[in-house]
């Protein structure tokens, strides 16, 4: 899969900007806050249609404008697609795939398949378990497009039984009884669905994990030349065995449902998962260093990309955000070795060419016929928001 052209209109700093790409390297060269990285959040949002950098949308919107639109041309192995998105200050985002107006966002999810590695990964392992739940969504859906219609109906029935729980706490709370009996059915109507749609969530993020640990592991033993052994656990209330998710949901559901009403939410479900990454049994989050910490990330990252190619049968797009300043030179020789290895289109930004030579990396660059390293490369200069062709350089 690759992106063969993207549009910006009013995004950040760009105003109106159109670029072409290789199918192969593509170098974003410029100093700090010229907008080298806005160029591969751009692309990153026509992913996900979120920014890796900012939940407000609004922020995305040039300075003095009161909107923004994206629109990206991709090539898979067997399908080309037309993504575009268009996003108000004072509307909800609207999207559009090969020219029709899509009902949902999520639609989008699957349409341009990208895996970004920047410095905002750390929250991944250090921030809330919200982060990480998100991260196994998208990387789900983008395998099997059926979880993220389960996700989606179990947002709707959380979101339907929360209402409620609210609406019997306010009725216990002026003694009224009229009514209750209605509201237990309909609660049992909600807690169906809930556990229709979380067991399969459950089910499948579980299915997932022992792969994705397995490839998270072989590769930090490669960014840490077998020092270290990276693990990732699947936690939840809800796994025991395959057998039994959906009798353990409703159990837990009914033994909660006085806690739940009392605090007006959902206390049980797959909306309550998290992921748990250990080096050597460790958990990272208390015990090991930032540096090892940035490792594991990697390494999950690089684990995503050969479960993706595992499944889709082709590599996703590679973000490369600033990991030159980010690693030692160690670590991005051993990372930028892994990669070449991947027949993926990747950005890279960088503040200069020179950290190839610094770090030795011209070896990692495509060549042509004649080992020139030119071929398939195409470099970008920016500067204050205004791109131009790098490649003479």
């Amino acid at each position: 899969m690759f992106i063969e052209e993207i549009t910006f209109r009013n995004f950040r700093n760009y105003e109106s900007l159109n670029l072409h790409f290789s199918s192969n390297m593509n170098i974003v060269v410029g100093g700090n806050a010229q907008g080298k990285t806005n160029i591969l959040e751009g692309i990153y949002f026509l992913s996900t249609a979120k920014s890796h950098r900012t939940s407000i949308d609004t922020e995305l919107i040039q300075n003095g404008k009161s909107w923004f639109y994206l629109k990206g041309y991709v090539k898979a192995r067997n399908s080309s697609t037309i993504v575009e998105i268009v996003n108000s200050s004072d509307e909800k985002k609207k999207v559009k795939i090969d020219n029709k107006a899509q009902g949902k966002i999520s639609s989008i999810i699957g349409k341009i398949n990208t895996v970004m590695f920047s410095p905002e990964d750390l929250s991944l392992v250090k921030g809330s378990p919200s982060e990480r739940r998100r991260f196994l969504d998208i990387l789900i859906s983008r395998i099997d497009p059926a979880y993220l219609h389960d996700i989606q109906d179990y947002q709707s029935a959380i979101k339907q039984r929360n209402e409620l729980l609210k609406r019997i706490k306010e009725q216990k709370a002026l003694r009224q009884t009229a009514g209750s009996e209605s509201f237990a059915d309909t609660l049992d109507s909600w807690d169906s669905l809930l556990i229709k749609a979380g067991s399969e969530i459950v089910r499948k993020r579980a299915s997932v994990i022992p792969e994705l640990s397995k490839l998270a592991m072989e590769k930090h033993e490669q960014l840490t030349l077998s020092k270290e052994s990276l693990s990732i656990e699947y936690q939840s209330q809800l796994w025991k065995s395959d057998d039994n998710i959906s009798d353990l949901f409703q159990k837990k559901l009914k033994d909660g449902v006085d806690q739940d009403v009392r605090f007006g939410t959902t206390n049980t479900g797959p909306h309550r998962d998290d992921l748990i990454f250990a080096i050597d049994g460790m958990d990272i989050r208390k015990f090991c260093s930032q540096g090892q910490q940035r490792t594991s990330v990697l390494s999950l990252k690089l684990a995503t990309l050969e479960l993706m190619n595992l499944r889709l049968d082709e590599y996703p797009i590679v973000l490369l955000d600033d990991v030159t300043s980010e690693l030692d030179d160690k670590r991005v020789s051993l990372l930028f070795d892994m990669i070449s290895k991947m027949p993926a289109q990747t950005f890279l930004t960088t503040t200069g060419l020179h950290d190839f030579r610094d770090n030795h990396l011209e070896r990692w660059l495509p060549k042509d016929n004649a080992g020139d390293q030119q071929s398939g490369l195409s470099v970008f200069i920016v500067e204050n928001g205004c791109v131009r062709d790098g490649n003479a350089h």
